[in-house]
């Protein structure tokens, strides 16, 4: 629970943009902070050690830097591609690593870690271009590899949006998809924004809204994932906790999906906060967690 504390003292501290601050304009004084909380974030990647186990290798995908964990196991067919959270803002592949160890171990398969870029720096379309590009390149590179998506926080509204580019361009969909406490609704109008802000110690409405707009560049409509319209979408699970405000994101989208992709499934997680397995990743909810990720993506 220690990175937790931190993690919510970090907030308080942090007091981000305005509403009225356009991304291209972001003031040297949050610039700062957002700077200085990326070297915060970045060391909730050490709260376990990695699996020693998973190697790890650096590479580079239409023009985009990327990670194998388990490159090795490419013989199997198998590929589960990454997209992770942290606000469209933050996050890298130091943040991640020891998580993605352990689900390349207990999957054992290979992963792909996409480093995508960040907002404000680089706001949207640039991460969702980027995303779509190394799939596309996977697509092409393993015609007969079955592709896993998983995403964790904003990284399953990447995930959601990857799914609607992929359609645009014909590209064949993912075999099915993973998203772990996902950010969807970019406007925080679902209930639990508030209905759960007591119980979320990690996450509140006004810290995902500022740095929403951020991302968008104030124009929150047009990169907002749960704005998206789907007539067909891969079997997609969504896992979340009882405890945070992202709750309704995932119940909200898997009764949007469910009548359209049968194999659909939503699973709460009881007393969970945001992420749990980022935070804890050999509590008894975390390894649940795993097991059932992993029946679902091999089963489809």
């Amino acid at each position: 629970m220690k990175n937790i504390f931190k993690f919510v003292l970090m907030l308080a501290v942090f007091q981000l943009i305005g509403t009225n601050t356009k991304a291209q304009s972001v003031p040297d004084s949050t610039m700062q902070q957002i700077k200085d909380f990326r070297a915060f974030y970045e060391t909730l990647g050490k709260v376990y050690p990695p699996d020693s186990t998973v190697t790890v290798n650096e590479t580079t995908i239409s023009g985009v830097k990327s990670y194998w964990f388990n490159q090795d196991l490419l013989n199997q067919g198998e590929i589960i591609v990454y997209l992770h959270g942290g606000v469209y803002t933050y996050g890298n592949f130091n943040t991640y690593r020891a998580m993605l160890t352990h689900l390349a171990k207990s999957f054992d398969s290979s992963i792909l870690y996409i480093e995508y870029s960040l907002s404000p720096e680089h706001p949207y379309p640039t991460a969702n271009n980027e995303i779509f590009k190394v799939y596309k390149a996977l697509q092409k590179k393993y015609k007969n590899h079955k592709i896993t998506v998983m995403g964790d926080s904003a990284g399953g509204g990447l995930a959601v949006a990857l799914i609607k580019d992929a359609q645009k361009a014909n590209l064949s969909m993912p075999a099915s998809l993973a998203l772990i406490s996902p950010w969807i609704d970019l406007k925080c109008a679902n209930d639990s924004y508030e209905t759960k802000q007591e119980l979320d110690p990690i996450l509140n409405k006004g810290f995902l809204y500022s740095h929403a707009l951020m991302y968008s560049s104030n124009n929150i409509k047009s990169a907002d994932p749960s704005e998206l319209k789907f007539k067909k979408f891969p079997p997609v699970f969504l896992l979340v906790g009882t405890d945070e405000v992202l709750n309704d994101d995932a119940r909200n989208f898997y009764a949007y999906i469910d009548p359209i992709q049968e194999k659909s499934e939503f699973k709460e997680y009881d007393g969970q906060k945001h992420v749990w397995l980022f935070s804890h990743i050999d509590s008894k909810e975390s390894v649940e967690a795993i097991k059932d990720i992993k029946q679902f993506i091999f089963s489809n």
